[in-house]
């Protein structure tokens, strides 16, 4: 098409009176195919030429229709041309009469001219403020009168409307049966009434909950409702509303008083309970409207307070209406969400309160829809999760059971994120005290118990879960994390279907497991405690215990005396059992160690405020299960340390610990360099360490075990292969027996003194290795027994004795406190005959570690020489070892001369040998100045015998020399 060479002929050509319809439309579009000269220097002249014209056309020379026809579609141009307009100064001028006529076009014209107009508004109010706020108020105006004319609309469109359509489409029908028109009326006009049964699978009538996507256009193609009666001007109008109050805050104080009500009736409109098929467009509109509007009364909430809060009530029960009817479209829902959201940031959700019941059913909060089911359940779910929160202390029992089973279907659902299955968790915690506070009565009681046993099943079926997806997570950790997830390949077609996001990166999925472990670990101390007092009167729980003052409440008089009952049940300690059984796996998650050692204490926590005997019964279960788990993870071993040291606990579980590793575990240590073996004397070791630790009577535990213990180990060391395991394990039980509390245990053990000590004597006199040797040293200085017990035996302890003596630091220590022990016990009378063999290789023993300090043992060598007094002379009337030398001769001696001139010869050999042997220290034994002083040493005994020239103290040479060691 050629561009229009004269405006102003065109334009005078444009209005005349005689022009045809046609002509005048077809001159129209060429102006609308000709707007790109509105961007050059010609728009000035284009305004002023056509701006007069274009208001006569919507004024005079055409007329507002209601059917789509020639002079629609004229007015239709007309109107987008000017929306099309670029918004420069250059329009400045004429914006007063644009916005005229928009106005006009809006009043009085149908729903698609005005829908134009809308934008029109918007835009020149937006772009050329604030000249514009006298004109402001007569939009306002009109939007008060559509909102007053809301009802009457949805009486005309589903009322009267509704039978006026199925008229119109039979009509349809019997003038062009041919035409696709005809087809569509004929569809329409098969149905007898407006609400009546029809027939075929679209006619039929359908419930709101199953309504479809909304279609392109009304039924009637051809029909255009006015604007002033039209469900998409509704929708437009409450977004350019809050624009306005935005801009013009004046406007609000004047128009908020009138307006609200009206918003307020107007999304209080029902509608119909039942939509015949022709009407699902007008019904899906209507709900569009309703819900922008409730959008616009949320933005009013926080700061127009005052004018919205005797609506309350009024706009709380709107918005679960509108959740009850509103189609399956997920922008719909989605917004009716948002603006619930909002209304739950403010004091206004009290009003949301009572309709709980309402909220908890799926297809209420999420819909039906296939889209809606996985877009919208997050939001949904948390938007729940709030109301629940702040109402789950007034809600019923029955309330609590339809909220724990839709929480804890949630919770276990893996289409939703990790996010909101913590949220899940945290509200079924947060519902265990107002559950537990229920039990007033027996029936209560027992209600109460089932619930809080089935929020233990959710959280033992989660841990359960992450026992088997935890071992995938951290193996795509350590394969990358720009590897493709596990759960991202099970996902991706649903993902392909829906166009959802894609899964999150490997370690914000770690972060969110941890969030989630942490939160269940920690409930399960709660809900625990809870089950274990549900059957006491809530008048004698412990507040320590709870966490919270417990409510005095006592059973009303017309009811059962409960029946006093503390601790778990047997099917409740099955499931607990599963904590131990699958949670400790989960704790494989956390390396850090500051992490770690937060979840392994919660974890203590929960088994330490177990009654005694659900915890035994429970360990019974799981032991086996949890020694293969600590076998990979040796800090679990910090929870039994935990609940070793518990008062409230510890026999019980010493116990089950005591039989289980003699029972079952002691055959591992036939291979002492397994971890299965390290891991049992790791624990045998805290165990014995605990019990020594713990009051006398609780001897008892291990009194039935320790002869057992004995008696494997000394028939174990003589047959395997390698009996280091247990010997070791005899060490740390006689180190535990030790410390002399133990009188029932040591009495038992009287019998196995002799072929105990005949065992380690025989191991050590044949071939064992050094680590062997100072192991059975030790055993035979520490047998666990009396020194009355032992006096038979003590001649045959010498050796060990002498040995020990002899030997590395912390065995000399053992021997010198053993030796100090027997001297100071024993009458001297009965000790020097049992010593009368070794007499010699003690003292000269003792006398070897008489060392100046820092020398650790040389005060207390010195201190038993002196207790053993005139004897620690005796044995110089013996006959000792001495050195013997094939040559008498020394190779190297000094003269030192004394006044008056009396010499002395001085064999240098040894200090020779010990020089050498200071120089030759590699591993830093020796400090580097006696080192060099030794090495000076040695030259100057080298240049006497070389009768080399020379001054013997050069210090030159030293450092050179010093470089070679």
């Amino acid at each position: 098409m050629s561009p229009i060479q004269n405006f102003e002929q065109h334009s005078r050509h444009l209005v005349e009176p005689d022009l045809p319809i046609q002509a005048r439309l077809q001159m129209a579009m060429e102006v609308r195919d000709s707007l790109e000269i509105t961007h050059t220097g010609e728009y000035l002249n284009f305004l002023k030429c056509y701006f007069r014209a274009f208001s006569a056309i919507l004024y005079q020379i055409t007329s507002p229709q209601s059917v789509d026809n020639q002079e629609h579609k004229l007015r239709n141009v007309v109107v987008e041309i000017l929306n099309r307009l670029p918004h420069s100064e250059v329009l400045r001028p004429f914006v007063q009469e644009l916005l005229k006529v928009a106005m006009h076009v809006l009043t009085a014209d149908n729903e698609e001219n005005g829908l134009i107009c809308i934008r029109i508004i918007f835009d020149v109010l937006r772009n050329f403020r604030p000249t514009l706020e006298n004109e402001v108020q007569p939009f306002l105006d009109f939007v008060c009168r559509i909102y007053q004319n809301f009802r009457s609309t949805v009486s005309h469109f589903f009322e009267n409307g509704g039978a006026a359509a199925a008229a119109a489409a039979a009509a349809a029908a019997a003038a062009a049966s041919a035409s696709s028109a005809s087809a569509l009326a004929s569809a329409s006009m098969s149905s007898t009434s407006t609400f009546g049964s029809m027939g075929g699978e679209d006619a039929k009538l359908i419930d709101v909950s199953d309504q479809v996507a909304p279609p392109t256009g009304y039924v009637g193609a051809g029909q255009l409702n006015p604007s002033t009666q039209s469900f998409k001007i509704v929708t437009e109008t409450p977004l350019v509303v809050m624009f306005l109050f935005q801009l013009y805050g004046r406007l609000v104080q004047t128009n908020i008083p009138h307006l609200l009500p009206l918003m307020v009736a107007a999304i209080s409109v029902p509608g119909p309970e039942k939509i015949p098929p022709h009407l699902k467009s007008h019904f899906i509109e209507l709900k569009g409207a309703q819900v922008k509007t409730v959008s616009f009364l949320t933005y009013l909430l926080k700061s127009f307070a005052d004018y919205i809060r005797p609506h309350e009530e009024s706009i709380c029960k709107s918005i679960v209406n509108l959740l009850v009817t509103c189609s399956d479209s997920v922008s719909i829902r989605k917004e009716l969400l948002v603006a619930l959201k909002h209304v739950l940031g403010t004091d206004f959700k009290r009003g949301l309160f009572p309709l709980i019941d309402t909220l908890l059913e799926e297809r209420v909060l999420v819909g039906t829809g296939r889209a809606c089911f996985e877009t919208l359940r997050p939001l949904a779910y948390s938007l729940l999760a709030e109301i629940v929160h702040h109402v789950r202390v007034d809600l019923s029992l029955s309330q609590l059971s339809r909220i724990i089973y839709l929480f804890s279907s949630n919770m276990h659902d893996a289409t939703l994120s990790l996010s909101i299955h913590t949220t899940c968790a945290r509200l079924m915690l947060n519902l265990v005290e107002p559950i537990f506070e229920k039990g007033i009565d027996q029936a209560s009681m027992d209600e109460s118990r089932i619930l809080l046993g089935r929020i233990l099943d959710a959280f033992v079926g989660k841990f359960n879960t992450f026992k088997r997806t935890i071992p995938q997570l951290l193996e795509e950790g350590e394969d990358g994390k720009d590897r493709t997830t596990l759960r991202s390949k099970l996902e991706l077609p649903v993902q392909a279907v829906l166009n959802l996001q894609v899964p999150v990166e490997h370690s914000k999925e770690v972060s969110d497991c941890k969030h989630l472990i942490k939160t269940l670990v920690m409930g399960m101390k709660t809900i625990i405690w809870s089950i274990t007092h549900a059957h006491l009167p809530r008048s004698q729980v412990s507040p320590s215990a709870h966490g919270t003052p417990p409510q005095m409440l006592g059973p009303p008089s017309n009811s059962s005396v409960p029946q006093l009952f503390k601790g778990l049940r047997e099917d409740e300690v099955l499931k607990a059992s599963g904590v131990l059984k699958s949670g400790v796996h989960c704790l494989a998650l956390f390396k850090e160690k500051d992490e770690e050692r937060e979840m392994i204490h919660l974890f203590s926590q929960i088994l330490a405020i177990m009654e005694p005997r659900d915890l035994m019964d429970m360990f019974s279960l799981c032991m086996p299960e949890l020694f293969e788990c600590m076998i990979g993870n040796t800090h679990l071993v910090h929870i039994f340390s935990t609940l070793l040291q518990t008062g409230k606990v510890f026999r019980p579980f010493a116990d089950v610990l005591v039989n289980f590793l003699v029972s079952s575990k002691l055959d591992v240590l036939k291979h002492p360099d397994s971890p299965a073996a390290k891991l049992v004397l790791h624990l045998f070791r805290i165990l014995f360490n605990a019990v020594a630790k713990a009051p006398p009577d609780c001897e008892r535990i291990l009194q039935p075990h320790v002869p057992v213990i004995m008696e494997t180990c000394m028939k174990s060391a003589t047959e395997v292969e390698k009996p280091l395991g247990y010997l070791q394990l005899l060490r740390t039980m006689f180190r535990a027996l030790a410390g002399g509390k133990f009188e029932l245990l040591l009495r038992d053990l009287i019998p196995t003194l002799q072929p105990c000590l005949n065992m380690l004597l025989a191991m050590l006199e044949g071939p064992t290795g050094e680590d062997m040797q100072d192991l059975l040293q030790e055993l035979c200085l520490t047998l666990p027994a009396r020194l009355s017990s032992l006096l038979p035996y003590l001649p045959r302890l010498m050796k060990p004795l002498v040995l020990c003596l002899k030997g590395s630091d912390d065995l000399v220590n053992l021997g010198l406190r053993t030796l100090e022990f027997w001297v100071d016990s024993l009458n001297p009378d009965f000790l020097e005959p049992s010593m009368a063999n070794v007499m010699s290789e003690v003292i000269l023993a003792l006398w070897s570690h008489l060392r100046p300090a820092p020398y650790s043992w040389g005060g207390k060598s010195l201190q038993l020489l002196g207790k053993l007094g005139g004897r620690n002379r005796r044995f110089l009337k013996e006959p000792l070892a001495l050195e013997c030398k094939e040559n008498p001769e020394h190779g190297l001696r000094l003269i030192l001369t004394f006044e008056p001139s009396t010499p002395f010869l001085v064999p240098l050999d040894r200090c020779i040998n010990l020089a050498v042997a200071a120089v030759m220290q590699k591993n830093g034994s020796v400090d580097a100045f006696y080192r060099k002083q030794a090495l000076k040493f040695l030259r100057v005994c080298l240049s006497s015998q070389l009768n080399l020239p020379g001054n013997a103290s050069d210090e030159g040479l030293i450092p050179r020399s010093c470089q070679h060691f």
